[in-house]
Order: structure tokens, then C-alpha cells, then sequence
């Protein structure tokens, strides 16, 4: 049985529901932490939301177990298993790019200059909506095909502007008045948040595929 044709009440379909419910609580909360980094900087209350996400991560993780013993057990067909599997994986890393985001802040102890705020935080914002839409792409995929292509178009689109705003905020970085260890270090962090709509990207790639092959 391939798992296109499940119905809503079918184990493997409410679990992976499950399992994207969980991903957009988590890309959520990366949100809220990376804001409230910039309200108060490495503070208590932004380490304590660090954590929070890793939390829902881990949950994440546990539920795509989940579902991977449960495909496993049923006679699926193993070209079927294997493309919701790889989407699974392919969200999967994207949500640990966002916790290495926030690791790297920690980690590195950043200091973003007040002036670039604004411009980190649009390139934050766009690139979870890439990622929010890659994920209403594999939603629709059990439902309808042909609206898959809409929301590789989307994501598209989120990585590119991703894309130049970075370059953007590099260049600012590097006219800037920082010493060169401060602008390094703020260099990888916009190439680090702009990969989230890189990965995403390889989401809605896959999507496409598993979605032309069942339209032949």
C-alpha cells in the first residue's frame, strides 16, 4: 500500500501530522529565543528558552522514531518509505541548523551592534517562513499534488531574497566600524541563519520529486 492513498485515520498519517506539528512548535520557539536575544543579549531567560528548544527538538526527534518503526512494520513499499523518510530527514536537519544558530550565539558570546539588529532579525524571519512553507508542502503532499509545486515556488522565492539580504548585511558588516575578529564572527552567523532557507530548500527539492513522481 503506498501511503498517498491512506486515509486521515491511518497510524502513519497522524503521526507524521504529529510529527510537523511538533516542528512548527519548535521553529516557533527558536523565533521567540532569538527575539528575546535581542530584547536583553545572553541573559538567564534567553539561555532557559535555549534549552526549551532543545526540549521540543528532542521531542521531534522522538516522534520521527516513531514513525520510522512504524513504516517499517507495515508492508509499504520501500520506494514510498524511502521518500517520506528522506523528507523527515531533510526537516529534521534543518531544525538542527536552528539550534546550532542559537548555540553559536551562545557559545561565541555575540554581540550584534544595535544597528544591525533590524537587519538580522528580518533575515531570522525570513528564513523560518521559508521553512514554515517547505513544511505546508509536505502537508499538502498527502493531499494534493499538484499544490506542492505552489510551495516549492514559495520557498524559492524566501531563499533567494534570504540570499540577498545577506549579502547585504555582510557588506555593512565589513563597512563597518568593528574590529576584524567581531566582523568574522558576524559573517558566519549570517551565513549560518541564512543555510535555514538552504536546507528548506532541499525540503521542497524533495518534495517536488516524490510529487512529479506520482503525477506520471
Amino acid at each position: 500500500m503506498d501511503f498517498f492513498f491512506w486515509g486521515k485515520k491511518n497510524r502513519v498519517y497522524l503521526i507524521t501530522e504529529k510529527y510537523l506539528d511538533k516542528i512548527l512548535e519548535t521553529i516557533e520557539m527558536f523565533r521567540k529565543t532569538m527575539e528575546q536575544y535581542f530584547e536583553s543579549g545572553i541573559s538567564r531567560e534567553f539561555r532557559e528558552m535555549i534549552e526549551g528548544t532543545h526540549l521540543s527538538e528532542s521531542m521531534a526527534d522522538d516522534i520521527r522514531r516513531e514513525i520510522e518503526l512504524e513504516m517499517y512494520q507495515k508492508s509499504l513499499i520501500p520506494e514510498s518509505r524511502g521518500d517520506i523518510l528522506g523528507l523527515i530527514e531533510a526537516t529534521d536537519l534543518v531544525l538542527n541548523k536552528a539550534q546550532s544558530v542559537l548555540y553559536q550565539i551562545e557559545t561565541e558570546s555575540l554581540d550584534i551592534p544595535k544597528e544591525l539588529k533590524d537587519d538580522f532579525l528580518n533575515l531570522i524571519y525570513n528564513n523560518i517562513s521559508a521553512f514554515e512553507c517547505a513544511i505546508e508542502g509536505f502537508r499538502i503532499l498527502f493531499h494534493s499534488l499538484k499544490d506542492v509545486r505552489e510551495k516549492v515556488k514559495e520557498v524559492d522565492k524566501r531563499e533567494s531574497s534570504s540570499d540577498r539580504t545577506e549579502r547585504e548585511i555582510i557588506k555593512k558588516i565589513f563597512s563597518g566600524n568593528y574590529d576584524v575578529g567581531q566582523k568574522i564572527l558576524l559573517k558566519d552567523l549570517v551565513l549560518e541563519i541564512g543555510n535555514i532557507s538552504d536546507m528548506s530548500e532541499k525540503v521542497t527539492d524533495r518534495l517536488n520529486i516524490v510529487a512529479a513522481k506520482r503525477m506520471v
